[in-house]
């Protein structure tokens, strides 16, 4: 007997009876849900994961509106974000503040105490 995990995977939950898609576009509905989902994807330290946490978040916001709070046009949004990137901290930066979010840092092991704005 052989350990085909393979048998296992979806590639879409169509067809199966009360299972829909999920797409975490659709809960990021509140400036609380966002911080704590970028907060939860920058604890993971994976940078890739980083870009796409802010472009899922781009995308419930809107790009064109976020991009241009940012000072960014959307297509610097969508380069800067694209998987073979690299951007720079300023671009991260402008566009967390475009979303109305602002970088803290912490000690670690101490998630209570001061935050230095960045």
């Amino acid at each position: 007997m052989t350990n085909d995990d393979s048998k296992y995977l979806l590639d879409s939950l169509d067809g199966i009876e009360g299972l829909t898609d999920f797409n975490v576009v659709d809960y990021l509905t509140s400036p609380e849900a966002i911080a704590a989902y970028i907060n939860d994807v920058i604890s993971s330290g994976n940078s890739d994961l980083m870009k796409e946490a802010i472009k899922n978040v781009l995308q419930a916001k809107g790009v064109a509106k976020i991009a241009e709070q940012a000072g960014l046009t959307r297509e610097g949004v969508y380069k800067a974000l694209r998987p073979s990137s690299k951007p720079q901290w300023d671009t991260i930066r402008s566009l967390l503040t475009g979303l109305g979010l602002e970088v803290r840092v912490v000690a670690i092991g101490d998630s209570k105490g001061p935050a230095l704005a960045a």
